[in-house]
């Protein structure tokens, strides 16, 4: 088995871990309630950088890849958070399949 090494010591970054559980009112429309499941500690790492046109107007759009302990919990339909960024997860990757590290390829939210 190829086990990658990856430096634990480097997760100085606290996380927060959050789920979207959206409020919905008596007309059917909804507001999204973004609720801590869980915190972590890992490390942001920046890969690419760029922008796509919506309505005429250039949105940046940053990804980044996190890497943490494995955690089972942890979907694609969620977001983590450092402070006042916001992370969507696109996608999660056990790198060695050995269950001790896994790396989240996340877009940051641009608000």
């Amino acid at each position: 088995m190829n086990l990658q090494f990856i430096d634990a010591g480097q997760f100085k970054i606290f996380l927060s871990l959050q789920e979207n559980r959206p409020l919905f009112d008596d007309s059917g429309s909804y507001q999204e309630q973004w609720t801590e499941v869980a915190t972590l500690w890992g490390r942001i790492e920046p890969k690419k950088t760029g922008s796509q046109s919506f309505a005429l107007q250039a949105i940046p759009n940053l990804t980044h890849r996190i890497i943490t302990r494995y955690r089972s919990d942890i979907a694609v339909s969620m977001r983590l958070t450092q402070g006042t960024r916001h992370f969507t997860v696109l996608g999660l990757h056990d790198p060695d399949e050995s269950q001790r590290y896994l790396i989240c390829s996340v877009r940051e939210e641009i608000r």
